[in-house]
């Protein structure tokens, strides 16, 4: 017998990016990936995206893994570049299996299947990206046998799944200092130190390898300050997790880096192979030399907010920073 449906709840999120170049930037051209989209357990009831400076170009559309994404372009010079996403998102806990398949230590992908096996051909049609190596995700022969040591043979996948994660959470350290975007996957398995992308990326290596699809998930997760202390504006940051395969539902989201389930304080912006397929404003420059990044990101339940308008910087005071000294650190 089923229990009660599960409660929507509504957040909002204030996502600001800011480059401050040390010369003058003469064009650019700019892709973002933080427009949410509509999901079975996600529904986007508003979005906007504001950019400080004049667009010559602006375009809304749709990539192949099905995320929404903004490119822009920038044709007059500037040296400060500020984007402020803000949206209005609801979410609920998606309804974690009670059975699965039994999982017995073989491949979920197949090799051929009949055209008018429907399930074969959604399978493919879903999947087929979600199986192979990509770019920040290399073939980790490693990760291969830990993977089996940790899923394990003859219980069900979804419970298994839910094993690896809490592994990952009991065995890597959590440590902003140990890698950089760039690090390769291999140190981190050796290190068992880094960050949430990272073990994102490891987990997904894990689950490819035995032939589990296995996608990157890039969104928000809500943080709840101490008792009795209010929110920080502008300290969250984004999140990334973990969406496998698991036949008869679909795809499970996981969080390695919290070692349980998505549940419903994650909002989705993307999905991709890697992080590579959905950084959140990436773009190619003319000009501007070293420069510095300032990310603050705000995510809010709807029962905190005030009617005071949300925290957001001003733009007309945005030439104060370039008096400035250009930091560059950790870029």
């Amino acid at each position: 017998m089923s229990g009660p449906p599960p409660i929507w709840k509504r957040y909002h999120v204030a996502h600001d990016t800011e480059y401050c170049y040390a010369y003058s930037v003469s064009n650019a051209r700019h892709r973002a990936h933080l427009i949410p989209g509509d999901r079975p357990d996600q529904q986007v009831h508003q979005r906007t995206l504001t950019v400080n400076q004049p667009l010559a170009e602006s375009a809304e559309g749709i990539d192949f893994y099905g995320n929404h994404y903004r490119d822009f372009a920038i044709n007059v010079p500037h040296r400060l570049l500020s984007v402020q996403a803000r949206m209005d998102v609801s979410v609920r806990a998606p309804v974690w299996p009670t059975h699965s398949v039994i999982w017995t230590g073989k491949s979920l992908a197949r090799r051929s299947f009949d055209p008018a096996d429907q399930v074969g051909t959604r399978f493919a049609l879903t999947c087929a990206p979600y199986l192979v190596d990509s770019p920040m995700i290399p073939a980790l022969p490693e990760a291969a046998s830990w993977a089996l040591a940790h899923l394990g043979s003859g219980k069900p996948l979804h419970q298994q799944l839910l094993t690896m994660t809490k592994a990952i959470f009991e065995e890597f350290v959590f440590d902003p200092a140990a890698t950089t975007v760039g690090t390769p996957l291999s140190q981190v398995f050796k290190t068992k130190r880094g960050v949430c992308q990272d073990f994102a990326q490891l987990m997904i290596a894990a689950l490819r390898s035995v032939g589990i699809p296995a996608r990157y998930m890039s969104g928000y997760i809500l943080t709840h300050p101490l008792p009795g202390q209010p929110r920080l504006v502008g300290a969250d940051a984004t999140h990334a997790w973990v969406e496998a395969w698991c036949p008869g539902h679909g795809w499970l989201g996981l969080d390695p880096t919290n070692g349980k389930a998505v549940t419903d304080e994650f909002i989705t912006l993307a999905c991709g192979r890697d992080y590579a397929d959905v950084i959140p404003l990436r773009g190619v420059v003319v000009g501007g030399g070293e420069h510095s990044l300032e990310v603050s990101v705000t995510m809010t339940p709807e029962a905190e907010l005030t009617q005071s308008a949300s925290p957001k910087h001003d733009l007309n005071q945005h030439d104060l920073k370039l008096g400035k000294p250009v930091d560059t650190a950790g870029q």
